[in-house]
């Protein structure tokens, strides 16, 4: 059996009547993401609560991922925190009336998420989560902290989550969270959108190659040592027997195909030399609205992206 994904929310505290962390969480429990169930645990919000996750790393228990949440009352956006901090200092005192000022959790500095947050796409994510390096100073931090000094190589974060009225949709975010934890690193690849009298080259994948019959900009995957601009003018030259200038980027996009996910660095191209010749595709087209070929991934959001400049 797969195991399991570990998703934490928080009781109320302070003048709260309620925790959205304790509510998302609780609607996610029984669920599964790339075969993985998901296993709920409500912290309460004192020492104990804390150490929980830790402790049952200590005792044995193996998880795929781990994704605490907590609220952030006066956040205006969801937090992805990538740092647990070596830090207790709290405003208030926690629910069994502990107030710690000043002092370490571990004594061990602090220690950092195991993520990619580079590889999540995060502005086209739900709501739009910011990566933060500052997780407080009370027990969100806390139980990261903790975790983090005993689940090594686990994919393990916090999501801080502002009050609800601030959220569209909370649950959906969750699922975005542990879905881009278990799925695997991206591939840095160049995409080249090749340009000719306010055109852009489409080129559609032969028969014989991985999705035939969809349309892309030519591009491929980095190569050991290279960038960008040295992927695309050879990646060029080897499909298309054309000679680029590489220039401006255009932007970054992240796509998941599902065995596998890319990141495309999407970069104007301009031919100085060459006849073109098709080597992994079997048919070409200049184009100037997005909606002229059925692109694969989300090649056809780069293709409105540079129509519309």
């Amino acid at each position: 059996m797969a195991k399991p994904v570990l998703v934490t929310g928080f009781t109320p505290f302070g003048s709260h009547d309620a925790n959205i962390s304790q509510e998302v969480a609780e609607s996610l429990a029984g669920q599964e993401i790339r075969g993985h169930p998901i296993e709920v645990e409500i912290l309460s919000v004192d020492e104990a609560g804390s150490q929980l996750v830790a402790d049952r790393i200590n005792s044995g228990d193996e998880f795929a991922a781990i994704m605490h949440m907590g609220l952030a009352e006066n956040a205006d956006w969801p937090r992805i925190e990538t740092v647990g901090r070596d830090i207790l200092d709290f405003r208030i005192p926690d629910n069994s009336g502990r107030q710690i000022k000043d002092s370490t959790i571990t004594s061990k500095g602090d220690l950092f998420a195991t993520i990619n947050p580079l590889d999540w796409d995060t502005e086209r994510m739900i709501d739009s989560p910011r990566i933060s390096i500052d997780a407080g100073e009370f027990l969100c931090n806390e139980v990261l902290h903790r975790t983090l000094n005993t689940c090594e190589d686990t994919p393990c974060f916090f999501l801080h989550l502002p009050l609800r009225d601030k959220l569209t949709d909370p649950k959906g975010l969750a699922l975005e969270c542990i879905d881009r934890m278990l799925r695997p690193p991206a591939i840095d690849v160049g995409a080249g959108a090749i340009m000719r009298d306010g055109a852009f080259l489409a080129a559609r994948r032969a028969p014989s190659e991985k999705h035939a019959g969809w349309w892309e900009f030519p591009g491929g995957k980095f190569e050991e040592g290279e960038d960008a601009y040295s992927c695309l003018r050879r990646e060029i030259m080897e499909e298309l027997e054309l000679e680029v200038e590489v220039g401006e980027n255009i932007g970054v996009w992240i796509f998941d195909h599902g065995d596998v996910v890319v990141r495309l660095h999407v970069h104007e191209c301009i031919v100085i030399s060459g006849e073109m010749k098709l080597h992994v595709h079997d048919d070409s087209r200049w184009c100037t609205t997005p909606d002229e070929v059925p692109w694969l991934g989300p090649d056809y959001e780069i293709a409105t992206a540079i129509s519309a400049r």
